[in-house]
């Protein structure tokens, strides 16, 4: 057996198996929303309005927990209905999401652009969450939480919560 030869047997020995198939998939913001949020026409005095919702509807983002995929909470963000075209009159801005199976801890996001006139409002969560229980749970709960000068007009609001997620397979020989 020549030098050579013999240096490439010992060499693919001791390399580590290389994988015959590695395969990752991304899923770039999947949203929950709940549309046609009402508000009823309040005076025009800094208070703060409260909505909660349940979205039981996860659809798509059970089958990727189901799938196995990597969920992580990424967003939040509030757009005007109708009665409204923006939010300037908001000073704070917070988004409480619990599950519908009360022992998972709550996940709050924090409005990044309050009291602009920005045509939404960006929730970002307060660090990172691991969002794939709360989808398993079956539910969400979702505390949105407002403080300003409302408008004296009823309107309504779109809120979404956002997610990403990853999954990766790997086949070695």
């Amino acid at each position: 057996m020549s030098r050579a030869y013999a240096s490439l047997v010992v060499a693919l020995v001791v390399l580590p198996a290389c994988p015959l198939l590695d395969v990752g998939a991304d899923v770039q913001d999947a949203c929950v929303t709940y549309q046609d949020v009402a508000v009823d026409a309040m005076p025009p005095v800094m208070g703060t309005l409260d909505k909660t919702f349940t979205v039981s509807d996860l659809g798509g983002l059970k089958t990727l927990a189901d799938a196995g995929f990597d969920l992580t909470f990424v967003s939040g963000s509030v757009r005007p209905g109708s009665g409204i075209t923006d939010f300037g009159f908001v000073e704070t801005a917070t988004i409480t999401v619990t599950s519908t199976d009360s022992s998972l801890a709550p996940i709050d996001f924090d409005c990044a652009n309050c009291g602009s006139a920005a045509p939404e409002l960006d929730i970002a969560p307060n660090g990172s969450g691991d969002a794939k229980p709360y989808i398993e749970s079956g539910g969400l709960v979702v505390d949105l939480s407002m403080t300003g000068v409302p408008p004296s007009v009823a309107w309504t609001m779109d809120v979404d919560v956002c997610m990403s997620g990853h999954d990766a397979y790997q086949v070695n020989e």
